[in-house]
């Protein structure tokens, strides 16, 4: 069963807010995760606890392809569309 997208948003919202230290309440759709500090060694991370909490594999790069948190948030949900 595919997570909805609050569930995803909640927590991709949690970990970039762990990782760069600005509130969850300021990463927004429109948030642009390098201006708030987020470097490749978090994309990693954050990657791969995507990848153990909805068991979908998540490509690094994914984060800075897509750079603000709304598009990398869609770009996750259309991975579990793909699988």
């Amino acid at each position: 069963m595919k997570p909805g997208i609050d569930e995803v948003a909640d927590f991709l919202r949690a970990r970039i807010s762990r990782r760069t230290r600005v509130p969850e309440a300021e990463i927004v759709e429109a948030t642009v995760l390098v201006d708030i500090g987020l470097e490749s060694v978090d994309a990693v991370l954050i990657c791969g606890e995507i990848e153990d909490a909805f068991q979908v594999e998540v490509e690094p790069a994914l984060m800075f392809e897509h750079d603000s948190f709304g598009a990398v948030l869609g770009a996750v949900m259309a991975l579990f569309e793909e699988r």
